[in-house]
């Protein structure tokens, strides 16, 4: 990130914090037609609300101030003090996400949410908190499929090199080539315009991000293999937390647990109408049937599990499956 764009935000948020006693500053990458930014406004206008103005919100969506890594890492520094992004994106900084690289680990969106609001959710907060952040609570992209210009995936068989953009994380890069895709790493920026020029095929992930990204445009084929559910960790810089009153934590508890609420409910809602927009939009839509899709997870799975472990611990990685089969 140029250290100039830093320095004007500086320069803004010193003029700003002068109104209010305490200042969130919040960036994140997704457009400001998500349900993570929708869910952010109320986060705002309720906290305001509530405080009476003493703690003012600002948003900085669509990644205009840096990728994710790059807000995570304004984050732990304390140039920001909340950001969000997926899983994935962040295991590079907290080795125990990993875990949450898995294929079909969960079966439906309820078990996802009851996993991670529970025991394990905590153990995984506890290791970002090791690192520096504070987790805010677990919104939600939903489970990922596939679009793709080249033909339906309605089989195993049909990922045999496909060019797809893969996020750049080893072990997911890994797990798709073990099923034979040709993984390509790229920032979410990139994708569409790496879709329109033709140097991969298709890419992978929640159903809403088709449509708010406009992937309809350059792609023909949507399959429907709900192959991994990645939440969107919500995460603060840990000190700012630590040094904020109980009042003001006990005010943005709340206020942070009601928007994951509604975060969630907003996925769903977009994630549930978005194949009628996709059909209506001329692309193909298929299923990948279920006994192709249990050997996709097993293979893939089977391919990541060592690498897994080796990055989380065994021990770390036995009670978080414990608990997902609890």
């Amino acid at each position: 990130m140029k250290n100039l764009s830093i320095l004007a935000l500086g320069l803004g948020w010193v003029a700003f914090a002068a109104q209010a006693e305490t200042t969130i500053r919040i960036g994140h990458a997704a457009p400001e037609s998500s349900p993570i930014h929708q869910a952010l406004l109320q986060f705002e206008e309720s906290l305001e609300r509530a405080s009476d103005g003493a703690i003012q919100v600002e948003l900085f969506p669509g990644g205009q101030i840096g990728t994710v890594q790059e807000m995570t890492e304004l984050v732990q520094s304390g140039n920001i003090t909340m950001t969000t992004g997926a899983s994935v994106l962040l295991s590079s900084t907290v080795d125990q996400l990993a875990v949450l690289d898995q294929f079909l680990l969960f079966r439906d969106e309820d078990q996802a949410r009851s996993v991670l609001d529970g025991p394990a959710g905590q153990a995984l907060a506890k290791a970002m908190e090791d690192r520096g952040l504070k987790s805010m609570g677990y919104m939600e992209l939903g489970f990922r499929s596939f679009t793709n210009s080249r033909g339906p995936l309605d089989s195993y068989a049909s990922f045999e090199g496909l060019r797809m953009r893969s996020a750049d994380n080893p072990i997911q890069i890994k797990a798709w080539r073990s099923i034979g895709a040709v993984p390509v790493p790229l920032a979410w920026g990139e994708i569409y315009s790496s879709l329109q020029q033709n140097l991969i095929d298709g890419q992978e992930s929640a159903l809403s991000s088709m449509v708010q990204e406009r992937f309809f445009e350059v792609q023909d084929y949507v399959s429907l293999s709900r192959h991994i559910y990645w939440p969107e960790l919500w995460i603060a810089d840990l000190n700012w937390w630590n040094g904020l009153d109980d009042a003001d934590r006990d005010m943005i508890t709340k206020a942070a647990a009601e928007t994951v609420t509604l975060q969630r409910n907003l996925a769903a809602e977009a994630n549930g109408s978005t194949l009628d927009e996709l059909a209506a939009k001329g692309l193909a839509i298929n299923e990948l049937p279920a006994e192709d899709r249990a050997r996709m997870g097993e293979t893939m799975n089977g391919a990541i599990e060592a690498d897994i472990r080796a990055k989380v611990g065994n021990e770390f990685y036995d009670r978080f499956m414990a608990e997902l089969q609890n």
